[in-house]
C-alpha cells in the first residue's frame, strides 16, 4: 500500500506534470531548502484552513523551539521575484512568529506560471495529506475550487485525487444549517452525525436533532435509528437503539467511513475483541472500496 508521502507526490505529479513542475515531498528530505525573511511572505489567499487555535499554534511554537523546524514551509517565488507567496505551511509560519524568528526554513519553487487554481489546489492537498482540514473546511474548499475555477465534480476528483462518490458527500456538507456546520468545526458532532442530518428535509426538525445529539450525546447508530422513519411522521415514535454512547467507537467508525466512502460498523463482541462491517451497495461500489486496500 502506499504510503501517505507516496500518495501525495503522485498527486502533485498529476497537478504539475504537464509544466514538468518538482516539489519537494512534504515528509521527505527537503529540496532546495532556504532561509528566507518571514516579512516577505504573502499567506495564500486560498488556505482551506480557516482556524487556528491557540492552542495547537502554541504546541507547535514549543515543539519549533526545542526541535527546531522539521519539515519547510512551501512557497513560490513572486513574478517580480522580490516576495514569496506560502504555498503550504501556514500553521509553522505562525508558529515560528510567535518565537520571535525573523527567518524560516522554506523550499522555494521558482517557477512563474503556477495560477491561483494549481495553489489552490496543491494547498488543499497538503492540508488532507497531514488531515490538517476539519470537514467543513474541505466542503468550504471544494465548493471554492468549483465556483471560482467552474471545476466539476469529476474535474476535482482528478485533481485531488479523490474518488467523485468522496467529493460528492463533502460538498453535500454545504447544505447544513449554519448553526450544525459551526457544530461540526468545533467537533460537537462528528461528520457521521452531520451526514445522517442530511437525511432530514425539515431544517427546523434537523436542528432540533442536532441539539438531542449535542445535549444527550446521542451516538451515530441511535441517531440513524431516529431519522429511519423519516422524523415526518409525530404521531411515530422511533425505536431507540440501547447503544451506549462511545466517543473512541464512533470516532474510528468516521475515520473508517471516510476513508472507504461508505457505512462502516465496529461491532464490541468483547472488551478486546470485535468485527468490522463495511457495506458496499453494488459490484462497482465493492471494486472501488478493494481497490483502496492495494
Amino acid at each position: 500500500m502506499d504510503t501517505k508521502d507516496n500518495r501525495l507526490g503522485k498527486g502533485l505529479s498529476a497537478i504539475f506534470g504537464e509544466k514538468n513542475l518538482e516539489f519537494p515531498e512534504i515528509k521527505s528530505e527537503p529540496k532546495n531548502d532556504t532561509l528566507i525573511d518571514i516579512d516577505k511572505i504573502d499567506l495564500n489567499p486560498n488556505q482551506p484552513r480557516e482556524e487556528f487555535t491557540d492552542a495547537e499554534l502554541n504546541e507547535l511554537k514549543n515543539s519549533i523551539k526545542e526541535y527546531g523546524l522539521l519539515n519547510p514551509v512551501t512557497v513560490k517565488l513572486s513574478n517580480d521575484k522580490q516576495r514569496y507567496i506560502l504555498i503550504a505551511g501556514e500553521r509553522r509560519l505562525r508558529a515560528t512568529k510567535l518565537l520571535g524568528e525573523s527567518k524560516i526554513k522554506a523550499s522555494v519553487i521558482d517557477k512563474e506560471d503556477i495560477s491561483n487554481m494549481d495553489l489552490a489546489v496543491l494547498a488543499i492537498i497538503e492540508n488532507i495529506q497531514r488531515e490538517d482540514l476539519n470537514p467543513v473546511e474541505l466542503s468550504n474548499s471544494y465548493q471554492m475550487l468549483i465556483d471560482n475555477y467552474g471545476l466539476t465534480q469529476e474535474q476535482l476528483s482528478e485533481k485531488v485525487k479523490k474518488q467523485r462518490s468522496t467529493i460528492a458527500n463533502i460538498l453535500r456538507l454545504q447544505k447544513l444549517p449554519a448553526e450544525i456546520k459551526v457544530s461540526l468545526k468545533k467537533n460537537e458532532i462528528s461528520e457521521a452525525h452531520a451526514r445522517v442530518l442530511l437525511r432530514v428535509e425539515d431544517k427546523e426538525k434537523q436542528i432540533d436533532l442536532w441539539r438531542k445529539v449535542i445535549s444527550e450525546k446521542i451516538p451515530v447508530r441511535t441517531l440513524e435509528e431516529l431519522t429511519k422513519s423519516g422524523v415526518k411522521e409525530k404521531t411515530r415514535k422511533p425505536k431507540i437503539s440501547p447503544v451506549l454512547w462511545d466517543p473512541q467507537n464512533e470516532r474510528n467508525e468516521d475515520k473508517l467511513r471516510r476513508f472507504f466512502g461508505t457505512r462502516v460498523k465496529i461491532n464490541k463482541k468483547s472488551k478486546d475483541t470485535g468485527e468490522i462491517v463495511i457495506e458496499y451497495y453494488n459490484l462497482n461500489d465493492l471494486e472501488r472500496i478493494l481497490d483502496k486496500c492495494d
